[in-house]
């Protein structure tokens, strides 16, 4: 009886259970969400050319006029994907944020997943982006050649479907280096322990 007890314990001891986000934080999360998507959308409509082709050096101000920069075209394209990219992300956190909410499983551990998401957005975009304009994914073209509705759809979906852009841009990897030599002898072993596992 005594060694029945013992696994019971054991056994209750190794189920963790996870915390919910207290209630504070679900309306410090959905403020975030909510400021996160109008500045976007802000900086997205600032920044986009108000004619095409676009002007070699073209001035963008915000906030009614208090800040103005020059940007170069290549500069702009740069930050018009940036910001798509967060914005793809965007949509990838907020329909998790209210499906999760909603079913009454958004869980503390994943703060820091919704945190930086549109961070994560932006460094896959950018990444595209350069992809795609270095030749590897697509003919190289001059900047004033390039669509920017084409680049904020592709940096766009880069950020929404962020591991599908990660799993191209592999490939193309393992297509431009791929190793015909046997493996190193080295090599670490694939472990059965999901904690030693390699992060997805």
């Amino acid at each position: 009886m005594d060694l029945l007890d013992g696994v019971n314990a054991v056994s209750d001891a190794v189920v963790v259970k996870p915390d919910l986000m207290p209630t504070r934080w679900v309306v410090t999360f959905g403020s975030y969400l909510l400021a996160l998507n109008l500045t976007l959308v802000y900086v997205l409509v600032k920044m986009w050319p108000g004619k095409l082709p676009v002007e070699d050096l073209g001035e963008v101000s915000f906030l009614w006029g208090l800040i103005s920069v020059k940007l170069w075209v290549e500069t702009r394209y740069l930050l018009i994907v940036a910001v798509t990219g967060a914005l793809g992300s965007y949509v990838h956190l907020a329909t998790s944020f209210a499906d999760y909410l909603g079913n009454r499983q958004f869980y503390r551990s994943w703060g820091w997943w919704y945190l930086l998401r549109p961070f994560i957005g932006t460094a896959l975009a950018l990444i595209f982006y350069f992809g795609i304009r270095g030749g590897l994914l697509t003919a190289n073209a001059g900047a004033k050649d390039v669509s920017p509705y084409g680049l904020a759809a592709i940096a766009g979906l880069a950020g929404l479907f962020s591991k599908q852009a990660a799993d191209k841009l592999k490939e193309v990897f393992e297509s431009l280096f791929k190793v015909e030599h046997p493996p190193r002898a080295d090599k670490l072993q694939a472990s059965n322990s999901p904690a030693e596992q390699e992060p997805q």
